[in-house]
């Protein structure tokens, strides 16, 4: 099992979770997820009933980044149009695939992205 805290770096810009359903707390990386986030996904999983969540927290001083969900080809370009403007050469993404379909959303994600993805 991968530790997605220890993934975690103060370079890593974002996380991109694709669940492979709704969102619970007893999910491999809810926890940790929400420990980054300082409790922010379960506030906003107890508030809103969407699908999909993009949260904005802060992590080792920097905004940090999470798109968290039933995965959307629509809404996941328009989190990497948030992040992209707010990358620099050294940071990097990480994506956890539950449903493995990553590889046929990012056909039309920008190559500047696709090369900062680290897959756990």
């Amino acid at each position: 099992m991968i530790d997605l805290l220890a993934q975690v770096t103060p370079l890593t810009k974002a996380i991109i979770w694709i669940s492979s359903e709704e969102l619970t707390t007893s999910q491999k990386y809810y926890k940790d997820i929400d420990y980054l986030l300082n409790g922010l996904l379960t506030a906003t999983l107890n508030s809103t009933a969407t699908r999909t969540h993009v949260l904005v927290g802060e992590n080792f001083g920097n905004t940090f980044y999470v798109f968290a969900g039933k995965v959307q080809t629509a809404e996941l370009t328009s989190f990497f149009d948030l992040v992209k403007p707010h990358l620099k050469d050294e940071n990097n993404l990480v994506l956890i695939d539950d449903n493995d379909v990553f590889k046929d959303l990012k056909k039309g994600i920008p190559e500047v992205i696709l090369s900062k993805i680290q897959t756990i």
